[in-house]
């Protein structure tokens, strides 16, 4: 399977079911399609072709989503970067990576423009977003013009299982990061193994908080999408925010690290007092979790829980932890929640 294959599934069958949704505006699955061919087919007219990479720059929103689908459908590669790193850390990612194409927010053109010099492959510099006044910087193309004139057909280029879907650069290593680059097929592969889990259905809303630089984040969309759920994005974690979509805005189904949810647990006061009646799953990852923030949790969120271990390089995932699990762990073995799960495998 092709991670795109998952999307026209959808787009065929329910085309008017919402795609995402951030703040006040929402795009459905045809909707969705059409940017994302849009997209693809920009690529293909910027001269990138199957195999180039592209480099992300920004924080999280709806057209980051539509970048990870558009690279499946033309076999251009997104690169995302970390805002988070300083420039010369970017500087190293692009080079390494032989990005002919940055897209990035506007908030970071500034810090983009000074590093410029430094950059020996990227040929074309896209502002995604609401930008300043761009004839400053003649040589930056604005995204919303640049894709909104392209053909909304699929493109014609034929993309493989085995060919890449992703360069993701990983810290877990001595020395600079380390590009990992995944394919359509492993990809697929982990979803298979790690969905059932999951429990995610049509329409149902995945609050996505966590950053769509990461390899979670990312797996999770394409888990989201494939099964037709609704990313329900917000740009960045703001604790008394993400408490308060939990509970009012009909979620679903969220993934949070420790450090997010003992923040959500004492940054609202009226955490333990709403609902969370659509809350299914709160899956967490990313490092260690303290058993009081966990049990905590258990007992104000009052949905199931799902730990998930792994690493970029795995595709992501290589154990879970599962709801039984966590439901065996209160009813006599509180060991387990010192565990990772078992192997998906």
């Amino acid at each position: 399977m092709r991670l795109h294959d998952f999307l026209d599934f959808h787009v065929r069958e329910h085309p008017e079911s919402p795609f995402a949704t951030m703040g006040d505006r929402t795009v459905t699955y045809g909707e969705a399609s059409q940017q994302i061919n849009r997209l693809a087919n920009a690529f293909s007219s910027a001269g990138l072709k199957k195999g180039d990479r592209v480099a992300v720059l920004s924080k999280n929103s709806v057209e980051y989503a539509f970048i990870y689908f558009a690279g499946a459908k033309s076999g251009v590669v997104p690169v995302p970067l970390n805002y988070r790193l300083a420039p010369h850390e970017w500087t190293y990612i692009l080079n390494d990576s032989q990005a002919k194409m940055l897209i990035a927010s506007p908030q970071y053109q500034e810090a983009v423009e000074g590093i410029r010099s430094g950059l020996e492959t990227v040929a074309h510099f896209v502002c995604v977003g609401e930008p300043d006044d761009l004839s400053s910087k003649p040589d930056w193309t604005d995204y919303d013009r640049w894709v909104s004139g392209q053909d909304d057909s699929p493109p014609e280029e034929y993309i493989l299982a085995d060919d890449d879907l992703s360069q993701m650069y990983t810290s877990g290593t001595t020395g600079h990061p380390k590009g990992v680059v995944l394919t359509h097929k492993s990809l697929a592969a982990n979803m298979a193994q790690s969905i059932p889990q999951l429990k995610i259905a049509p329409n149902r809303r995945m609050l996505m908080v966590t950053l769509l630089y990461h390899a979670a984040a990312t797996f999770l969309v394409f888990c989201c999408v494939s099964q037709g759920g609704c990313l329900w994005i917000h740009e960045e974690f703001y604790p008394a925010e993400v408490v308060r979509a939990l509970d009012e805005d009909d979620i679903g189904w969220v993934l949070l690290v420790p450090a997010m949810l003992q923040a959500c647990l004492v940054a609202s006061p009226d955490v333990a007092q709403r609902e969370y009646a659509h809350l299914g799953v709160i899956t967490y990852a990313g490092s260690p979790i303290a058993e009081e923030t966990l049990v905590r949790g258990l007992e104000v969120f009052k949905c199931d829980f799902v730990q998930l271990y792994g690493q970029t390089e795995l595709s992501p995932v290589a154990t879970i932890m599962t709801a039984e699990d966590h439901r065996r762990a209160l009813n006599g073995q509180p060991g387990l929640l010192l565990s990772a799960g078992r192997s998906i495998l």
